[in-house]
């Protein structure tokens, strides 16, 4: 069966990008980095289980950038274009090894990041998870879930594409009347990330997943300057799809806020020697060996 992708960036005229880096703070990544944001996108704003539908898609990532050097809208949602960056690539300096936590090799080509570390995104289409120009990895379009739960890690490889029903069924779309708050930890130096939602109605936050990245960025460079980023995208393509046509629509209103972001800042790793009272032990005791008894 041929592979199908949609057409590269084609949308309507009426579509809508947004993307921003909250630079005013940079984090160091080798300690735990915990932002969190509210959203609400209104049922009001979604119509259509079928052409033409309503598409929207958000994305949260971390990066090395002060600013996107170049960001597509539609199934990219906000990702860099690797054909634009002039130099500007993932990695820079010296070969270097990371490993997974199977102590598995990856070798990457050079040692600095330059670019998203991950990218979290919230999809109606599933789109984002496509595969696309300059030898970008991904799935086909068969494989692509509507309200899809979607990572890329930092070298925007796909790593999990999933409905988000799959993980709670409390949250399966990305409609909401009421604003939902998202909580994101990237912790480990790049080898786990948890999420938790909260509704409106609760102070409680759930666990949406905790996802084992596989790999830990703790021997690269730069990793004190860490930006947190943000980006929406309404509609993601122009409708076309296999053996369907139409229009996709644009979403109605979309609302954001409380984008809030902790961790520790400066380019200083703390270490602490912890010590220990030493352990008692008894002292040996002399025995003597008795020979010449025999049992009656």
């Amino acid at each position: 069966m041929a592979v199908f992708d949609l057409p590269e960036i084609d949308l309507p005229a009426y579509a809508r990008f947004y993307n921003f880096i909250e630079t005013k703070k940079s984090f160091n990544s080798n300690y735990d980095i915990v932002w969190s944001f509210q959203y609400k996108l209104p049922s009001t704003s979604l119509s259509g289980s079928a052409w033409p539908k309503t598409q929207a898609g958000f994305t949260t990532f971390l990066t090395t950038l002060t600013s996107p050097t170049s960001s597509l809208p539609g199934q990219y949602l906000g990702d860099s274009d690797s054909s634009l960056l002039s130099g500007v690539e993932l990695f820079t300096q010296s070969s270097n090894v990371v490993f997974t936590e199977g102590s598995t090799a990856i070798l990457v080509s050079q040692a600095a990041l330059s670019g998203n570390i991950v990218k979290i995104a919230f999809d109606t289409t599933g789109l984002y998870a496509l595969s696309g120009r300059n030898n970008r990895t991904g799935v086909s379009y068969y494989n692509t879930h509507p309200q899809a739960f979607i990572i890329r890690d930092f070298n925007n490889n796909v790593v999990c594409n999933v409905p988000l029903s799959t993980m709670n069924t409390t949250f399966s779309s990305l409609s909401t009347d009421e604003f939902r708050t998202l909580r994101f930890r990237y912790a480990n130096i790049g080898r786990k990330l948890h999420i938790d939602f909260r509704e409106s109605t609760t102070t409680t936050f759930t666990p949406l997943t905790t996802f084992n990245l596989g790999y830990s960025i703790g021997n690269f460079d730069d990793l004190d300057n860490v930006y947190c980023g943000f980006s929406y995208c309404t509609p993601i393509s122009d409708g076309g799809g296999p053996g369907v046509g139409g229009e996709a629509l644009s979403a109605g209103p979309f609302f954001l806020k409380d984008f809030h972001i902790e961790g520790f800042q400066g380019g200083t790793v703390l270490t602490e020697t912890l010590t220990s009272e030493p352990l008692s032990s008894n002292p040996n005791t002399n025995t003597t060996t008795v020979t010449q008894i025999t049992a009656q």
